[in-house]
């Protein structure tokens, strides 16, 4: 199980050091948000591509975003994998299993964008926000003020926990393990990851309540305060860079054209 966040250390360099922590925060949204409107599959493609191009460009950690990623596809698959058995009406095939089941064109194209949207919004911020520390990060929530700041001190809370949790489940699967416990099935081995993370997280809340009155007693209020950092011109120049490039792409651009004419 792995236990680090996506975030970078704050000794990794690469090229988007330079730009606001608040900049890097917005750009995978303008990136995200018109593929989640627009149901064009071509468009949507196209993003990941140009995502793609810039963790190699830009140095992020495209390998560890892969590898997250790949955790994340199985979910996905199972979650849209039946939307061309109910949803359409034309028929491209059709084969029975008890009953007669249909595959329409129509579902089987829905189903394939939204498994590309779902995998399209979860790499675009895991390679954006890989290119963040944990500390710009928070930041970022901080500064943009569409969370409230209780919540922001909730989601600090978890982001702390997280990679505390799955190294405790991770002691103790290895310790049962050297004692003898090999657990083969999938139903049994999840089974235990559920009850090791149970107590974990009961063991856990206290400590975190120990943790805030620790706070409450040294003046803690809750809000979360960061040294004011001023926007430069290479950060509106950024802004403005990325949200020309999806108004170029989804008003002036036939991407299905274009890519049906070099096939």
């Amino acid at each position: 199980m792995k236990t680090e966040l996506p975030f970078r250390q704050e000794n990794d360099k690469n090229l988007f050091n330079n730009i606001h922590p608040i900049v890097r925060f917005i750009l995978p949204f303008i990136l995200v948000i018109p593929c989640l409107i627009l149901a064009d599959l071509y468009l949507i493609i196209t993003i990941i591509l140009i995502v793609g191009i810039l963790n190699i460009i830009f140095r992020l950690k495209f390998i560890q975003t892969l590898s997250r990623l790949k955790l994340i596809i199985p979910f996905v698959f199972i979650l849209t994998v039946f939307i061309p058995f109910y949803y359409g009406s034309t028929v491209i095939y059709q084969f029975y299993f008890l009953a007669p089941i249909k595959v329409y064109a129509e579902g089987l194209r829905m189903g394939l964008i939204i498994f590309l949207r779902i995998v399209l919004a979860a790499f675009t911020f895991l390679s954006f926000f890989s290119s963040l520390t944990y500390s710009e990060y928070i930041e970022s929530l901080t500064k943009i003020r569409v969370i409230p700041s209780f919540l922001v001190g909730s989601i600090v809370i978890m982001l702390h926990y997280i990679p505390i949790l799955a190294s405790s489940n991770k002691k103790v699967l290895e310790a049962q393990e050297l004692r003898g416990k090999n657990t083969i099935k999938y139903r049994a081995r999840l089974k235990t990851h559920a009850y090791i993370m149970g107590k974990n997280i009961v063991n856990n809340m206290d400590r975190s309540e120990k943790l805030y009155d620790s706070l409450k007693m040294r003046g803690f209020s809750g809000e979360i305060s960061f040294a004011s950092k001023n926007l430069k011109l290479l950060d509106y120049i950024m802004l403005l860079i990325f949200l020309l490039i999806m108004v170029f792409l989804v008003y002036f651009v036939d991407i299905e054209s274009i890519i049906l004419g070099v096939m």
